[in-house]
């Protein structure tokens, strides 16, 4: 039988027909497959900027939910460490109160009380000093920076550093960690040293950021080259032997009559090698938290501060804890005030800030609760929106089949 074509149209009417029924049974098939309306947004028509928008606002929750999913393991790894601080700082605690209901001049009790007071130093450096996924957590915005170093190596060269009479650890903050510096000779002038007391600089005023309490170390001068407590200082002139302004401590360090000397640095270093740079994380488009905990935070710091005052001074020298009791009530005042927010008693060294470790775990609590508020709607909706995704996107599997078997 020959079949025959009336002419050329309709041949190529047919032939059209045919291409155009394979097409539709290749996309149908693809479709099936796929289970996909169509490979491209374009296939998509007027659904395609829908669609867009959709995925793009997915793709975005998700990301803020696994930067939160990080950021809540860095706060629960911050919460352990403060947790192991707390405890450090509570052992000491009941290790002092124990001693303080003994005899306060035995030998061997000031012995044990004072390795108590250096082991919490060096648990208290640790734990300031983790690291976690390279950076460390207690160094401000300086992640890179090791925070603190308290130049433990053991207790004898601690107390050799701070004899608590000639040279006393800091027993203020500001003295304490707020002063970080080294003079230069072209700013300060030459040094000249008097009186057996005073330091004095050229320049008027160029001394001025060098704080009461503080330690400070003479360089490159001719006979006085060494370590020695600041006592008063009017920006000009500091005193090195004395009663320290405020407060009952006294130290007896001297210098010898010299100057003006040129080319002499006075420096004073802070133990912190961090910043106090709060960093802000944002948990959405519309909340964020600053997180603002660091090593010399005033909770850690305090508490630094009173296990340094029990450590120093060698028993039966005039620095050592036996001839200055008075540091047990200070330093119990100080732990205290380092655990709770309320404090009773005299701050005997002046007004204290109030940060404590129960703030900073109610701090580290509410922003643990709002990571997970927040990302517990992010779920939902990701839930949501997934599925308008797979409204647009997916197709009928049953009209898809039943179109491929009709083009079949």
């Amino acid at each position: 039988m020959t079949t025959r074509i009336a002419h050329l149209a309709s041949n190529n009417q047919l032939v059209g027909y045919m291409l155009r029924t394979q097409a539709r049974l290749q996309d149908t098939q693809v479709q099936v497959s796929s289970e996909k309306v169509s490979q491209t947004y374009s296939g998509l028509a007027r659904d395609s900027e829908r669609l867009v928008k959709l995925e793009n606002q997915t793709q975005l929750l998700y990301r803020y939910k696994e930067n939160n999913e990080q950021m809540d393991l860095q706060l629960q790894t911050m919460t352990t460490i403060v947790e192991g601080i707390k405890d450090t700082i509570k052992d000491f605690r009941e290790q002092l109160f124990t001693f303080s209901g003994g005899s306060l001049d035995a030998e061997e009790r000031v012995a044990d009380v004072q390795q108590a007071a250096f082991r919490a130093l060096t648990d208290m450096q640790v734990h300031l000093n983790t690291d976690f996924n390279g950076k460390f957590l207690f160094s401000g915005a300086s992640v890179g920076n090791q925070p603190i170093d308290l130049n433990l190596s053991n207790l004898a060269n601690f107390q050799a550093a701070y004899d608590g009479d000639a040279v006393v650890y800091p027993i203020t903050r500001a003295a304490h960690v707020e002063t970080n510096l080294t003079t230069a000779a072209a700013d300060t002038g030459a040094i000249t040293f008097a009186g057996g007391d005073t330091i004095t600089a050229a320049t008027a005023g160029s001394l001025a950021g060098i704080a009461v309490g503080s330690t400070i170390t003479v360089a490159n001068s001719a006979s006085n080259d060494g370590t020695y407590t600041v006592v008063s200082n009017d920006g000009t002139n500091i005193t090195i032997s004395g009663t320290i302004a405020g407060t009952a401590v006294t130290v007896t360090n001297t210098v010898a009559g010299e100057g003006p000397t040129a080319g002499v640095t006075l420096s004073s270093a802070s133990p912190y090698s961090g910043d106090t740079l709060d960093t802000t994380f944002r948990v959405s488009e519309d909340r964020s938290f600053d997180i603002d905990i660091n090593a010399i935070d005033p909770a850690f710091e305090k508490a630094i501060r009173a296990m340094a005052l029990i450590a120093q001074g060698v028993f039966g020298t005039n620095g050592g804890l036996d001839n200055n009791q008075q540091r047990i009530d200070e330093a119990l005042y100080l732990i205290d005030s380092a655990l709770d927010p309320i404090t009773t008693g005299t701050a005997p060294f002046g007004t204290e800030l109030t940060s404590n470790i129960e703030d900073l775990d109610q701090e580290m609590g509410y922003e643990r609760v709002l990571i997970d508020q927040t990302n517990t709607r992010f779920k939902e909706l990701i839930g949501f929106f997934e599925g308008r995704i797979a409204e647009v996107e997916n197709v009928d599997l049953l009209d898809a089949v039943t179109r491929l078997t009709d083009d079949q």
